[in-house]
């Protein structure tokens, strides 16, 4: 009796401390657990305001870009030099790319991309250890708006896109299958800033990129960027039609083409052009100057139309590669500056290579290339260029025209485990260059240039 009575209090002694402990423990526990979840709370709070965030459900959310620096050693036949450049062949930049579902067919979405100019590889001279103002939009330090539109798509029927985005020949000129987007057939967003280099050792005050259409875009019958409506089908036997409208009643057109037969990759293009630019936008290498040179500021003056096109071969086994692109632009309104100014201008250009991964971490892609440019009447953001500095040139003197001879040689290794490039470029330029009073052909004279050669080298890295 009196053993059960002991082992009766000696198990509700021990019922009754492990009821004070447990009690204990979970006192502390709970004053603990509150403390532990406002710290966390707290910090699932400051992780969500330095994070990016999707605005709802609904809307599917892809930040991405790239970075691309390099280094450009640069020597114009008097002097050499060396800067940290932002490779204007495909510029730093960030996007972001909405999409949603709607049903099985249609979806809507939007891109918003912004480019990153700092140290511009198209604008840095022999001076400027930042940029030019060779193009004001390309100074350095500037960000600016590559896209901003929305658009609605559907398998069936195709995409429409509305806002600041690709016309539908934008990149006609630049279709490649290979892996070497580094050297651009515009050789001046390599150095266009540059001021021309007499034979004498003086400078001019025009530019590398001031000898070749545009005010954007150094590839005759490129097209661009621009508030625009544009329309895509869907593809069709690997055909791709677009159409675009907008800026002023500029319109385009492009058919694409992307296939694969007997172990070849092909891909090309061709777009068409009409641009009715207003005044001051200077688009696209068209002046808007009507009769006796003067220009409306109340409508639409110019009268230019371009055509591009591109294509690319790649045999898949081999990796050898042919990319190549021709362009033509006709300004119906140079010859309101002067009389007997060149109203085309044209380019073309060819390239090949061989790209394999011989190393195992990524394709190695080597290649030469050559451009052939022919550039009349110079204008550039939208009026004639002037020929001051230029050995002889007096006043009301304008270029004339230019033929540009170029080529250049590369190689670019791929890193697949980093989706970075690392890259090499040369380029050797040698132009001519005419100038007249006026800009026309009559007394044209021919200023003597020295050659141009520059090496660019970098890595892009994307993510």
């Amino acid at each position: 009796m009196t053993e059960n009575l002991f082992k009766s209090a000696s198990s509700f002694a021990l019922v009754a401390v492990a009821g004070l402990m447990a009690g204990g423990v979970a006192a502390r526990a709970a004053d603990l657990g509150g403390n532990c979840c406002a710290d966390l709370e707290e910090r699932v709070a400051e992780l969500e305001s330095t994070t990016a965030r999707k605005g709802n459900r609904k809307v599917k959310l892809t930040v991405s870009g790239h970075i691309n620096e390099a280094v450009l050693f640069w020597d114009d036949g008097r002097e050499t030099n060396a800067y940290v450049v932002s490779n204007n062949n495909s510029r730093t930049r960030f996007r972001f790319v909405g999409d949603a579902k709607i049903n099985a067919d249609w979806s809507a979405g939007y891109l918003l991309e912004f480019g990153l100019r700092y140290a511009d590889s198209r604008t840095r001279t022999q001076s400027s250890a930042s940029g030019s103002s060779v193009v004001a939009s390309n100074a350095a330090n500037v960000i600016d708006i590559r896209h901003s539109a929305w658009y609605l798509d559907s398998k069936t029927f195709g995409r429409v896109w509305v806002g600041n985005t690709s016309t539908a020949a934008d990149s006609i000129t630049q279709i490649k299958l290979s892996n070497n987007i580094n050297l651009e057939n515009d050789p001046t967003r390599q150095s266009g800033g540059f001021f021309l280099r007499n034979a004498n050792g003086t400078l001019a005050s025009a530019t590398r990129a001031n000898l070749k259409s545009g005010s954007l875009n150094g590839n005759v019958g490129e097209g661009d960027r621009a508030n625009t409506v544009k329309y895509v089908a869907p593809v069709f036997a690997g055909f791709t039609f677009s159409a675009a409208w907008g800026s002023d009643d500029q319109w385009d057109v492009a058919l694409r083409y992307a296939g694969e037969f007997s172990g070849f990759r092909l891909a090309g293009g061709v777009g068409y052009q009409e641009i009715y630019t207003s005044f001051g936008a200077g688009n696209g290498g068209c002046t808007n100057a009507g009769p006796g040179g003067v220009v409306s500021a109340t409508e639409s003056t110019s009268d230019c139309n371009t055509i591009g096109l591109s294509a690319s071969i790649l045999h898949v086994k081999t990796g050898l590669f042919v990319n190549g692109s021709w362009g033509r632009l006709q300004d119906n309104n140079r010859r309101n500056l002067a009389a007997t100014a060149r109203n085309e201008d044209s380019h073309w250009f060819i390239q090949g290579g061989i790209e394999q991964n011989w190393f195992g971490f990524g394709k190695t892609t080597l290649h030469g290339q050559y451009i052939n440019s022919d550039t009349g009447a110079s204008i550039f953001n939208g009026a004639r260029v002037a020929a001051t500095g230029l050995t002889g040139a007096g006043p009301g003197t304008f270029l004339a025209g230019a033929q540009g001879s170029e080529f250049g040689f590369g190689v670019t290794q791929e890193i697949s485990a980093a989706a970075m490039d690392i890259y090499v470029n040369y380029l050797h330029s040698d132009i001519d260059v005419q100038y007249s009073v006026g800009g026309g052909r009559t007394g044209a004279v021919d200023a003597n240039i020295r050659s141009f050669d520059s090496v660019i080298a970098g890595a892009i890295i994307r993510f």
